[in-house]
């Protein structure tokens, strides 16, 4: 009979606290102006810079003190090196971020981080290979601070928060002069020829990290407007190593859905 009553109090008592729990889902959209700068060795030592355009996507889910986010980010446009060689280039990111708050009152969470990259570049005045094409996926350590603080008759919210990648695989570009390894023997197949033309990424052969510093204006109970400053900056090495930094300012809504 009591262990009746004791397994009736544990199964009637998990609903409740199941409901002290809080959740909120939001979603941002936003674009804006991005400045770039790359090496590509199998091109040329030269630096190619220039502005780009850049449009992104988060989706944030907060239930009690964990924090899942899922930002998706798109940028394009041509850079330029010192003699005015154009280099159309394109590149495509996907950010998932793992986060922690050890209590409800501390501004700082801690988790991990896993960064996706897909980056295509082309000069239009070279005939053989001229495109070249580089992903990685890692993973590694990130960390957020936010303060919230009231402004006149509103509320605004200053956040940080940076990711660093240390472990995972990349598939680095092709040489110019020929086709990336793994994929010289038609035999293989696709499939190998990919698996093949992967190289571990561990710190000493590649590294990716990014900070994103941000100010968001509260509109209502659950919108807001933000400005916000996304930087990352990645590096893999091979036989052709590159090397790239960007930096966007931009400007983002973001809701409650």
């Amino acid at each position: 009979m009591y262990s009746l009553i004791l397994v009736s109090l544990v199964v009637s008592g998990s609903p409740s606290s199941e409901a002290t729990l809080t959740e909120s889902r939001m979603i941002s959209v936003g674009g804006g102006l991005l400045s770039a700068h790359q090496v590509d060795r199998g091109y040329s030592p030269l630096i190619f810079s220039g502005r780009q355009g850049s449009a992104n996507a988060t989706y944030s889910k907060l239930r009690g003190h964990r924090e899942r986010v899922w930002a998706l980010e798109y940028s394009s446009g041509t850079l330029q090196n010192r003699h005015g060689r154009n280099l159309e280039c394109w590149s495509l990111s996907w950010l998932g971020l793992f986060l922690y708050q050890p209590h409800e009152e501390s501004p700082f969470s801690w988790g991990w981080s896993n960064s996706n990259n897909i980056n295509r570049r082309t000069i239009d005045d070279f005939l053989n290979y001229t495109g070249r094409t580089d992903y990685f996926t890692s993973f590694g350590p990130a960390a957020k601070y936010s303060l919230s603080f009231g402004f006149g008759k509103h509320e605004l919210t200053f956040q940080v928060l940076g990711h660093l990648q240390l472990l995972g695989f990349y598939i680095p570009s092709s040489h110019v002069s020929s086709m990336p390894r793994g994929f010289g023997y038609e035999q293989n197949g696709f499939g190998n020829a990919v698996l093949n033309s992967a190289f571990l990424f561990h710190p000493g052969s590649a590294i990716n990290f990014g900070l994103r510093p941000g100010l968001k204006l509260k509109l209502g109970e659950n919108n807001s407007v933000g400005l916000s400053y996304l930087y990352d900056y990645s590096s893999l090495s091979h036989v052709h190593s590159s090397q790239r930094s960007r930096g966007s300012l931009g400007l983002s809504l973001t809701m409650g859905i």
